[in-house]
């Protein structure tokens, strides 16, 4: 059971990231649920939203939208900024600006952010200005070439590449680089993700181990596939049985700029 869960968890102008997401303002501001989605590509987003206003006075829907701008990316976080414009249920206009923070598991498409900031409410009276505080999740969904190239499935076990990539000319990457940019970042995708499910099961199990390893490639334009296998061992705290094995799968990859970006994977 704990390898098929540590397993599983383990861009461009043809590269995209819909997102379709909750979220709330946590009492700064009026939004108290809401529902988001939005397309992302490469750096630039712009999303919509729907959300439900709890204004004294003035309880209703309300909608907007915004986009935002990635400024840096560390690790699994990554640091933008964000303006938006909603319209409120009095008839009145909030206009918002900040900086916001995402976190996403690289194989898992979910991701958590909160965004922090100020906000202009433009009445009758006058601009109200106050500030502005959302948290969310969303759900990623990866159209990872919008021209329909298909990528091969790689074969496991070897080093065997299929290449018909479709590098950025700036980049001056060779053949061989990319298929190495491919494969470390596959590899850093698999370790991050199971780090994290490592940390989320250590309750249940102890003593948990593994190694990641990759085998062929298969590139194709600005998509990828990597597969390779995960060795894992535990011990289970409840009776003290071990428990592990040998797991193979495959990682999709879309291209970043002149490296990779883990999407998703396939187990088996």
């Amino acid at each position: 059971m704990l390898a098929g869960v540590l397993a599983a968890s383990a861009s461009n102008a043809h590269a995209a990231d819909i997102r379709l997401g909750l979220n709330t303002s946590a009492a700064l501001g009026c939004q108290v649920l809401g529902v988001r989605a939005g397309v992302q590509s490469d750096r630039i987003g712009v999303y919509g939203q729907a959300s439900y206003c709890n204004a004294q006075g003035a309880t209703g829907a309300s909608f907007g939208g915004g986009v935002s701008y990635d400024v840096t990316s560390f690790n699994n976080l990554t640091a933008y900024l964000q303006a938006g414009l909603d319209t409120l249920p009095s008839g009145s206009l909030a206009v918002n600006a900040g900086a916001g923070l995402r976190y996403s598991t690289p194989l898992l498409p979910v991701e958590g952010y909160i965004e922090g900031g100020v906000q202009l409410i433009r009445s009758a009276l006058g601009t109200v200005p106050g500030p502005r505080l959302a948290l969310g999740v969303n759900y990623r969904l990866t159209a990872e070439n919008l021209q329909g190239t298909l990528v091969p499935d790689p074969k496991p076990n070897t080093d065997s590449v299929q290449y018909a990539g479709n590098a950025p000319e700036e980049c001056k990457l060779t053949q061989e680089q990319d298929v190495a940019a491919a494969r470390a970042t596959a590899l850093n995708a698999a370790r991050s993700g199971l780090s994290d499910a490592s940390g989320a099961y250590s309750a249940v199990y102890s003593n948990i181990s593994y190694s990641v390893s990759a085998g062929g490639v298969s590139i194709s334009g600005n998509t990828a596939k990597v597969a390779g296998s995960v060795k894992l061992s535990a011990v289970q705290r409840s009776n003290g049985q071990p428990v592990g094995g040998t797991f193979g799968g495959t990682i999709n990859l879309v291209r970043s700029g002149c490296g990779w970006r883990a999407t998703g994977y396939t187990q088996g």
